[in-house]
């Protein structure tokens, strides 16, 4: 059986955690043939550590014939990309999944894919339990919240406070509201939102984003009810320290996905 190629769109350090554990955990399984950054000497320095092409462009990137792209670089990264990446055959693995809460959007790749026989993958990232939000899913109009909880500087530079800093000297509810709110307000602040949201399909689901001076890492409760059944799930995550609005476990899931891929026992 042949190795899978992997190649990769973004050299931030989530990228840079994926790709250096990559190469020694999923050896047997994929290589990663290439890289694309928005700063090519961004590109040049990862490709060098991990031996694969610096690619200046897409089409670069795809002409070397990937099986998978994982995407590590921002919603406007797959709006513009996720459309071209299918159509030219290969799968494609989201980190970035705030991308999705465009219904239009949404529903437009979704064709894509399906038309030519291609597979997105929308990865768990800061969180987990994607198998239970899909549970609740099925069973139909499952009532949802999310509580995150994060230091202040996250939250500074959002749309929603009108690029206003956020107070450091005490806790602070900064949103209060539905989800597609939270996601337009705090684009780069909410990728669990999303993908809680499109996973449970509860389209009215409410958010709580809190500031907390003293928090070290970012927190997420999620609270999920029908009636058959209730769940509460908690998760707390280093934050990525170039990044402090990711989770290092946002890498690490997308290692899990692809192992998961590759092997023929999979956990759902």
């Amino acid at each position: 059986e042949f190795m899978k190629k992997i190649a990769v769109l973004g050299c931030g350090a989530l990228s840079q955690t994926f790709c250096m554990n990559a190469i020694r955990l999923l050896e047997d399984d994929y290589f990663i043939t290439a890289v694309l950054a928005k700063h090519h000497e961004h590109a040049v320095d990862l490709s060098m550590k991990i031996g694969s092409f610096a690619c200046r462009s897409l089409s670069e990137l795809l002409s070397l014939r990937p099986d998978i792209v994982v995407e590590f670089a921002g919603v406007e990264a797959v709006e513009k990309y996720a459309e071209d990446i299918l159509s030219s055959g290969c799968d494609l693995v989201i980190a970035s999944v705030g991308a999705l809460d465009d219904k239009d959007f949404r529903e437009h790749i979704i064709k894509v894919a399906k038309d030519h026989e291609r597979h997105i993958y929308v990865t768990s990232g800061a969180i987990g339990g994607m198998d239970i939000m899909s549970t609740f899913a099925a069973y139909g109009n499952p009532e949802v919240s999310i509580v995150s909880v994060k230091p202040p500087q996250v939250y500074d530079n959002s749309p929603y406070l009108a690029n206003k800093p956020v107070r450091r000297d005490q806790e602070v509810v900064v949103f209060e509201g539905d989800v597609h709110a939270a996601i337009r307000g705090f684009p780069r602040n909410v990728n669990v939102s999303a993908a809680t949201a499109l996973a449970s399909h509860a389209h009215d689901m409410k958010v709580k984003l809190i500031s907390d001076p003293s928090a070290t890492r970012n927190t997420h409760t999620v609270t999920l009810h029908n009636p058959i059944m209730d769940a509460q799930l908690t998760f707390s995550a280093e934050p990525d320290h170039e990044n402090e609005r990711a989770s290092m476990s946002a890498a690490w899931s997308v290692i899990a996905l692809l192992k998961n891929l590759s092997s023929p026992l999979s956990f759902f």
